[in-house]
């Protein structure tokens, strides 16, 4: 199984990420969310997110909850 991931963005982004083609989540308390696709694909869409100019993360664990800050990273 390959290692699935979330992406966190800005609700500003919601549209850019659709575009992708990926499949965005809102919550009103914790934000856009990408739920539980692989790595790779992830750290494709948050570099076209970035030259797009929105702000993006990977979070590691991917799940129900909000990440922690200790779980959050930047992608490379």
């Amino acid at each position: 199984m390959s290692d699935l991931v979330d992406i966190a963005l800005p609700t500003n982004g919601q549209k850019a990420a659709e575009a992708l083609g990926l499949t965005v989540t809102r919550n009103v308390t914790t934000g856009a969310w990408v739920r539980r696709i692989p790595r790779d694909e992830a750290e494709i869409a948050i570099e076209c997110l970035r030259d797009w100019g929105i702000a993006a993360r990977i979070v590691d664990e991917p799940g129900d909850k909000p990440p922690s800050d200790g779980g959050a990273r930047q992608a490379a």
